[in-house]
């Protein structure tokens, strides 16, 4: 179903290669903190969008180019993607089994129809150093090849931390006919992170945010990850009105890590800690879909019918988690980032989850006239997964979709929908837990959305949505003893407006920016103390905007920079404390010359330039520091 953006029933944000280059961003937690329709929790440097919320629900999975990954996708790095898409709220029609308030889309680099190489030289900051090329070249007229390399290493802008990466990557896109296009994808990075950002346990009163700009875990502690991928598409056009899109992906990511737990008690101005071996896990996913997409009319109404199917298969090996409490107590914070090296205490990996989600969805685009249409579409999907720890399911629903789409004028236009959409159980993966390895049943969740997009002129869209999520409510409560239990009981209730705008309103002016406005209550529990309370860690208002101006002046010289407020969190169930709201802005400068012949851009970017400190979550201090990036790219 080839829809515009402006004709999509749903709302989505698309962070485009041009964006990510010239804020120089370099992770998901970055590009989350950009971005009003998520809310980053703190820890996406090294967990991916596994950092961030959508619609204030977490998001679980996610997808590359469009193929379902169930499992945690450890080992996609932003310098191998051409684009972000967020989906925001309920997509089981459109992916299957999936997230309940949106997933992220990962664009993989292939070929592009113009030959180019792009060489550049940067600081991510701190002394965090990179070199990167990105070359597309066409072989023949049907053969086309893209390579893609960078190394980054060193310190980061954060005291105790530091980064390196690697990356190779090669795609090919091949036209033996006109009707058939071939397309391939393998990768090779590795992501090696030491002095990882801890998770923090807080008795009594929530403190002010400790310096942001230190790491608070010894040098030692890391986060590893070593992953391949390989993935194979294909698009077959039958004729004008009928076409195959099929494709399949298989990544394998190895991780080994070392967290730290730092615990905090206001009463007593005392620091402690534990240190967690996480295992070596082995991650293996396989994904997939095939669709048939046929057009057709039935007397004066037009139909766009798309019939197919994905599945998402996925084993995870883990050794087990092993925990050391250091036995000391600190009133400097700054000890915390001392200790002796531990060695390895965990035992080899063995198989220790089992993920098979299949879906099959039938979808119809009806086209009544130049003012109405529907999207109507059932979907059939079954989630199967199975844990060593004792909990296992293998459930299939049936659930649909409707979309109503009405169009007064050509630029506006106004939709209904309504979706249901079977979930994963939540699986509870938190040595700090007591429910640790505890699965919880698959749910079907309910989405009521409307909206309205406007395309104010070609190159400038604004869109809202109001919404309201239904699903089964995840609590997680701190315990007297340190530790944490999480929970399912009653319902959330998510509802709330989104507001976007995206685009140029002038030929010197980009904008892209929203706010967002969450009401997340929690209904229908057993513990009447919390009906009606507003669930943790979830931001009530999010406002973002990003701008880029050229000035009216040769050369091309270019200012950026944005302003991201997000808003005040519960920390607990019974909503007696919350986190402060914080404020970041960000500034920087683009100059575009040419040197011996050849295009080259210099970027400055500086981020959190007011230095402000602030808790992401309940648990987990800001990973943006105030830091300063630069780069020089050459375009041959």
């Amino acid at each position: 179903m080839n829809l515009s953006l402006q004709d999509t029933p749903y709302s989505m944000s698309i962070i485009p290669q041009d964006f990510i280059e010239n804020t120089i961003t370099n992770n998901m937690g970055q590009v989350a903190k950009q971005t009003s329709v998520l809310q980053s929790n703190g820890n996406a440097s090294y967990n991916g969008e596994l950092g961030n919320s959508i619609r204030g629900f977490a998001i679980g999975s996610a997808l590359i180019d469009g193929i379902p990954i169930p499992s945690s996708n450890f080992g996609v790095g932003l310098k191998e993607v051409e684009r972000v898409e967020i989906i925001s709220g309920l997509n089981g029609f459109l992916y299957g089994v999936g997230n309940v308030g949106g997933t992220i889309n990962y664009a993989l680099k292939y070929p592009t129809i113009k030959p180019f190489t792009n060489v550049s030289i940067g600081n991510n900051g701190g002394e965090n150093y990179y070199t990167s090329i990105d070359t597309s070249q066409n072989i023949t007229d049907k053969l086309s090849v893209r390579v893609n390399a960078s190394y980054t290493d060193s310190d980061t802008a954060k005291d105790n931390n530091s980064n390196e990466e690697k990356l190779v990557g090669i795609s090919f896109d091949y036209k033996p006919t006109d009707d058939l296009q071939l397309q391939l994808y393998a990768s090779h990075r590795e992501s090696h992170m030491n002095g990882v950002t801890p998770l923090w346990v807080i008795t009594g009163k929530m403190p002010k945010a400790f310096d942001t700009s230190k790491s608070y875990s010894p040098d030692w502690s890391y986060n590893n990850v070593d992953s391949d991928k390989i993935e194979l598409k294909a698009n077959y056009n039958f004729s004008d009105n009928l076409r195959l899109r099929s494709a399949y992906i298989y990544k394998e990511a190895d991780r080994v890590a070392h967290w730290f737990i730092n615990r905090y008690d206001s009463n007593t101005g005392t620091f402690s800690r534990n240190f967690w071996d996480m295992g070596k896990d082995k991650i293996i996913n396989h994904g997939a879909y095939t669709y048939l997409d046929g057009e057709f009319d039935t007397g004066s109404i037009h139909h766009n019918l798309t019939f197919g199917g994905s599945l998402g298969k996925a084993k995870v090996k883990g050794g087990d988690v092993v925990g050391t409490w250091d036995i000391n107590t600190y009133t400097n914070i700054n000890d915390l980032m001392t200790w002796n090296i531990t060695n390895s205490l965990s035992t080899d990996n063995d198989l220790s989850q089992k993920y098979n989600n299949k879906n099959i969805v039938l979808g119809d685009n009806i086209t009544f006239n130049e003012n109405w249409s529907a999207l109507v579409g059932f979907n059939y999907a079954t989630v199967n997964q199975w844990t060593k720890w004792g909990g296992s399911y293998d459930e299939s629903k049936f659930t649909p979709t409707l979309s109503l789409i009405y169009k007064p004028i050509k630029d506006l236009t106004t939709y209904a929908t309504y979706m249901e959409s079977l979930e994963n159980g939540t699986v509870v993966k938190n040595p700090n837990d007591v429910n640790n390895g505890k699965v919880f049943d698959p749910r079907v969740s309910k989405q009521y959305e409307i909206g309205a997009k406007y395309s104010i002129n070609p190159d400038l869209l604004l869109s809202t949505a109001l919404f309201r999520i239904e699903k089964a409510n995840r609590m997680t409560e701190n315990l007297a003893n340190g530790m944490t239990k999480t929970s399912e009981d009653g319902e959330q209730i998510n509802q709330g407006v989104e507001v976007l705008v995206t685009g140029k309103p002038t030929d010197s002016l980009t904008l892209m920016g929203g706010v967002t406005y969450l009401s997340p209550k929690v209904e229908k529990t057993t513990n009447k103390a919390l009906e009606g309370k507003e669930s943790t860690n979830i931001a009530k208002v999010q406002a973002k905007i990003y701008a880029e101006y050229r000035l009216p002046i040769e050369p091309k010289i270019f200012l950026n920079g944005g302003v991201y407020y997000t808003g005040t969190q519960w920390v607990d169930d019974e909503n007696t404390e919350k986190l402060d709201a914080y404020t970041t802005v960000d500034f920087g400068a683009r100059y575009e010359t040419k040197l011996d012949g050849y295009d080259t851009t210099f970027r400055i970017y500086a981020t959190n330039i007011t230095g402000e400190d602030y808790w992401a979550a309940s648990n987990m201090l800001s990973e943006s520091p105030k830091s300063v990036a630069f780069n020089v790219t050459l375009k041959f």
